[in-house]
Parts: C-alpha cells; sequence; structure tokens
C-alpha cells in the first residue's frame, strides 16, 4: 500500500473514530457513518449549518461539519434542553462539534497539529476558498435521522 493512501486511511480514520465518540458518548445515539471519498476542493459539501477550523503546524488545512438546522436543535436540545434554539444558538452548536472533533484529533498527532478557533456560518460563504493542493475527502453520517458531513481537507 502506498504512503499516500496510508496516510489518507489512518487520516479518514482518527476523524470517524472522534466523530462516532462525539455523538454516542455525548448523546448515547450511535451515528452512522457512510464511505469517505475525495472531493474536488473547489466545490464544497454543505447543509445550512457549518462549524470550521483551520489547522496548521505539521500538517495544514481544514476540517468542518455541516448539518441542517434540526441536527443541531436535537443535539441543543439533549444538552441544555432549549427547545427552539436561535441561529445564534445552531452556529455555537456548529462551532462546538466542529472545536471537539477537531480537538480529539490534535490528541493523536500531537502539538504541532494546531486548531483554530470555530469559523460558524449559515448557507454558502461567498468568499470561502481551499487551497488546490490540500486534498479534501468527505465523511457523510447520520444521526438519529438527520444527515451531516464532516469535510476534511489536509496537505
Amino acid at each position: 500500500m502506498d504512503t499516500k493512501r496510508e496516510d489518507f486511511e489512518t487520516t479518514c480514520n482518527l476523524f470517524i473514530q472522534a466523530l462516532e465518540n462525539y455523538f454516542k458518548h455525548l448523546t448515547d445515539v450511535t451515528s452512522e457513518i457512510g464511505v469517505p471519498f475525495i472531493k474536488e476542493s473547489e466545490t464544497l459539501s454543505l447543509k445550512n449549518f457549518t462549524g470550521l477550523i483551520g489547522i496548521s503546524g505539521n500538517r495544514k488545512g481544514f476540517v468542518y461539519i455541516s448539518a441542517d438546522k434540526s441536527m443541531y436543535a436535537d443535539l441543543i436540545n439533549i444538552f441544555i434542553g432549549i427547545e427552539e434554539p436561535t441561529t445564534e444558538d445552531i452556529l455555537d452548536m456548529a462551532g462546538e462539534i466542529s472545536n471537539v472533533i477537531a480537538g480529539s484529533v490534535r490528541a493523536n498527532y500531537g502539538n504541532n497539529f494546531n486548531i483554530s478557533v470555530p469559523i460558524v456560518f449559515e448557507g454558502m460563504p461567498k468568499q470561502l476558498k481551499f487551497p488546490a493542493e490540500v486534498a479534501v475527502f468527505v465523511i457523510p453520517m447520520k444521526w438519529k435521522g438527520h444527515e451531516a458531513f464532516l469535510v476534511v481537507g489536509l496537505e
């Protein structure tokens, strides 16, 4: 197996484990992970709300989780009991999930895997561009019937 494919699989598995652990341990409901696939970096896989983390250090790139409002609303209801969260609450939850997942992966890569504070947004931002040299892979997932994407782009 070539080194690039091994690195892809290792990195993909770390993010999948972090994603599965988040939902299993914090909600007691297992997420269903789809088959990861490589994607062209110019086109984005986005739902309505997204939390993005920049990555720097030994690895450079980004990770984001994107889901519809209803998934974040269910999580907010479970965690803090708010039944009708505001848009701000939804964006905060998108940032929180992306931060926890990136932080879990950082624990495996060490101190030279630096993560930014979350950038959160609703819809499709017009100014968001990713470097062409970054390999981007998409991890589709479902949780309690909600669909989401965990998207990772790393050099």
